[in-house]
């Protein structure tokens, strides 16, 4: 069963529903204006709210403590950087049904190879992004989003990782605690 799906297919049946993840988070103006763009989306198409961010590494498990150790340790190997947005895309998957396409930089690369091999993981199926909303949309319904869409940031400043907890069987998402990049 597992050859007939699509790689993005693939990487959703790995995901632990219950687990964590480290988010790029932006802040400022940057982040209200997202906020706001995920909030209106969320009220006028249905869907879940969530905070806006990037996720760096996804789906691991352990316990609190140890990941927060974890976390702390890959935030002082990390110096900060810049990410920079794409375009506004979709794609027919509830996780990654809207949302703004990430430039791949070097920096970008080396925090992710960083973050894993710090946790272990080992998935190369890696496409960052900036989700807007999730949900099992129609194309037109996506389109429609997009036109809805009036403000959109070129991009944002990385100088802290966000270690979050992800329950997507309830659809909610917890930061616990925010690291500062020093490095």
């Amino acid at each position: 069963m597992l050859e007939k799906l699509i790689p993005s297919e693939i990487s959703m049946l790995k995901r632990n529903p219950i687990s964590y993840s480290i988010w790029l988070m932006p802040e400022g103006n940057i982040k209200d204006q997202l906020k706001n763009t995920i909030y209106s989306l969320s009220t006028d198409f249905g869907g879940p709210l969530f905070e806006p961010h990037i996720t760096l590494v996804s789906s691991f498990l352990g316990s609190e403590k140890e990941l927060l150790q974890k976390t702390e340790i890959i935030s002082k190997k990390i110096k900060p950087f810049e990410i920079f947005f794409g375009h506004i895309s979709y794609l027919d998957n509830f996780f990654r049904s809207l949302f703004i396409t990430v430039k791949v930089s070097i920096e970008l690369k080396t925090a992710r190879d960083i973050a894993c091999k710090e946790l272990n993981c080992n998935d190369n199926d890696y496409m960052p992004h900036l989700s807007l909303t999730y949900g099992d949309y129609s194309k037109k319904e996506k389109e429609k989003m997009i036109s809805t869409v009036d403000i959109m940031p070129d991009g944002l400043s990385v100088d802290h990782i966000f270690l979050a907890h992800n329950n997507e069987i309830n659809l909610k998402w917890k930061v616990i605690q925010a690291f500062h990049l020093i490095n």
